[in-house]
């Protein structure tokens, strides 16, 4: 008996041969949010996985010690491996940051090897550009302004962060407008926004993102004055410092609120959604599971009729592309993602940077993520990184100590990461 047409392995040469992980640094100015400054210098990891045939494909992801380790230990679970066979991949390694990066490689891989992008192999796009939102900081002056990309003069009063946001808007044309806050008093804060508004317009999309260093009691009083005005104010991101206080927060504002703090892994969702805690979730492919990981939870967060738009930390251009593929792709994506990209010094992709077009990134048409590295940039971050103390950390429990250590660089000795601090 013929059993027909029979399964035909994937032949030898596809598999996976090497899975590199490669520790970078890059500059980045001194920008400073709740948990207090970044330091200059920042660590990423570029991991590459490459088979029999030479196929290469990349991914990207943060750049501490626990990141590398991880990722270190599962090579010996991907060399071999089919590409296209990733989840038994992600159920032996029950780290969605650890996978992510590599689910990122492996699609630019399996991109590069039909000649498709990595949006397509996603589902397809749902939109041909991704906007992103003009990411603006209170900083300390710049040590090395000459390099600086952007903005290199301190940014400490609202004042000077209009001056910020008129640059990001004459050089990118960003149309919505996010505050990293827990910096100034609140009430300065709020004083940043007005004069963003006066600016730019009464229509301009505002967000401001404290990192929980607000009382429930100073950000209920800072909602009602919001929705008083005729600012139009998207959301508050993580004003208050747990859940609960988010919960009760809702109670007291009809403002939407947004989190990327308390609800960063599917197990936090059905407690977010109980309590009623939030009304948007921040997705991000480096710690969701990858790109595949951020379209479930734009599917969940569609079925639980929450809001959904992506977070951003300090990210080198082969993470610019992956967002613009997996944004590309999410269909409940309702609120521009935001971007540090315009704020990087450094790069290790060819023809770097990526331009944003009237605040947005067309999304990539080649295979992949469609971006390539360059050798010599990857090279030489590499070494930067040996020879450098970058700010490094992965979750909440290291990054307080790596930004209070990256505030005594600037004479801030004495500071402590307390929350609520108003």
């Amino acid at each position: 008996m013929s059993s027909g047409s029979t399964y035909e392995a994937e032949p030898s040469d596809r598999r996976v041969t090497d899975l590199e992980v490669i520790p970078v640094a890059h500059r980045e100015p001194a920008l400073r949010n709740s948990w207090g400054a970044h330091s200059g210098v920042a660590a990423r990891t570029i991991v590459r996985v490459t088979t029999a045939d030479g196929a290469v494909g990349v991914g990207e992801t943060y750049g501490d010690p626990k990141i590398i380790d991880a990722l270190e230990r599962a090579a010996s679970l991907v060399e071999g491996m089919n590409p296209h066979a990733r989840k038994p991949l992600e159920l032996r390694l029950q780290d969605p940051m650890t996978y992510g990066a590599i689910d990122t490689a492996l699609l630019d891989l399996v991109g590069k090897e039909f000649g498709e992008p990595a949006s397509t192999l996603l589902g397809g796009k749902v939109r041909d550009e991704v906007e992103y939102s003009g990411y603006l900081f209170y900083k300390y002056e710049d040590e090395e302004p000459e390099t600086a990309r952007i903005a290199p003069y301190a940014v400490d009063s609202p004042e000077t962060l209009v001056e910020e946001a008129r640059e990001f808007v004459d050089a990118h044309g960003f149309s919505t407008l996010k505050v990293k806050g827990g910096v100034l008093e609140p009430d300065e804060e709020l004083r940043s926004l007005e004069l963003l508004a006066e600016e730019f317009g009464h229509d301009t999309p505002l967000r401001i993102d404290p990192n929980g260093t607000w009382s429930v009691e100073t950000a209920s009083r800072i909602a009602r004055r919001v929705e008083q005005s005729d600012l139009r104010v998207q959301f508050l991101e993580d004003p208050v410092p747990t859940m609960n206080a988010h919960a009760r927060l809702k109670r007291n504002t009809s403002l939407p609120v947004a989190t990327n703090m308390y609800v960063v892994e599917f197990d936090q969702l059905a407690p977010a959604v109980r309590t009623d805690a939030v009304d948007v979730v921040l997705s991000d492919h480096h710690y969701w599971g990858g790109l595949t990981g951020n379209l479930r939870l734009n599917d969940v967060a569609e079925t639980f009729d929450l809001g959904v738009g992506m977070h951003s930390n300090s990210h080198l251009g082969v993470s610019m592309a992956a967002m613009t593929h997996v944004a590309a792709a999410m269909s409940n994506l309702g609120y521009a993602p935001d971007t540090h990209y315009p704020w990087m010094a450094d790069d290790v992709v060819a023809d770097a940077p990526i331009e944003f077009e009237d605040g947005a990134i067309p999304v990539p048409d080649g295979p992949g993520l469609g971006v390539e590295i360059d050798e010599s940039k990857l090279e030489r971050l590499a070494e930067r990184y040996e020879e450098t103390d970058p700010l490094a950390y992965s979750d909440v429990s290291s990054m307080a100590a790596e930004y209070a250590d990256a505030e005594t660089d600037v004479g801030r000795s004495d500071w402590l990461p307390n929350k609520p601090r108003w």
